[in-house]
């Protein structure tokens, strides 16, 4: 499992999260998926399967009242 194993969609959505400041400021769905051109419902389906197939790669936690998230 691994990078392989990922979509377009899931590519885009990692590049712009390891772009992005999103443990200094809350994560937006809404957001995401305007920048990256995606549905909002592609954005959860691409950010379940980065934690499942980029462990160690990607961190999703909540802090400070907002979902943050990190990638490497």
């Amino acid at each position: 499992m691994g990078e392989e194993e990922l979509t377009d969609a899931d590519r885009k959505l990692f590049e712009f999260i390891r772009a992005g400041d999103f443990e200094a400021k809350p994560w937006s769905t809404p957001d995401a998926a305007k920048a990256t051109g995606l549905e909002e419902k592609q954005v959860y389906e691409s950010l379940s399967n980065l934690s499942k197939h980029m462990k160690g790669r990607i961190y999703i936690y909540y802090k400070d009242g907002g979902l943050r998230i990190q990638a490497e």
